[in-house]
C-alpha cells in the first residue's frame, strides 16, 4: 500500500508559511531552507518563533518571481 501525502492548500489569508510549504513552493529541499536560517546566508530569512521557523509569504513570492528572470 502506497503512502499518500496530502498537501494542505496555502490560503490567501495566511501571511506566514512553514518550512515545508516554502520548500514546496520554491522547489528546494527543506534542509536547504534550514541551512539558510542557521547560517543566515540565504536569499530570504525566516521569522523565528522559539525553535519554529516561519517564512513570510510575501518574501517567498518576491524571491520566486526574481528567479524567473
Amino acid at each position: 500500500m502506497a503512502l499518500k501525502h496530502k498537501h494542505k492548500p496555502i490560503t490567501d489569508d495566511r501571511l506566514l508559511l512553514t518550512t515545508r510549504e516554502t520548500a514546496r513552493l520554491l522547489g528546494y529541499a527543506e534542509q536547504t531552507l534550514r541551512k539558510w536560517a542557521l547560517y543566515e546566508n540565504g536569499p530570504i530569512n525566516p521569522i523565528r518563533h522559539g525553535r519554529t521557523l516561519r517564512w513570510s509569504k510575501a518574501e517567498v513570492y518576491k524571491f520566486a518571481c526574481s528567479q524567473e528572470d
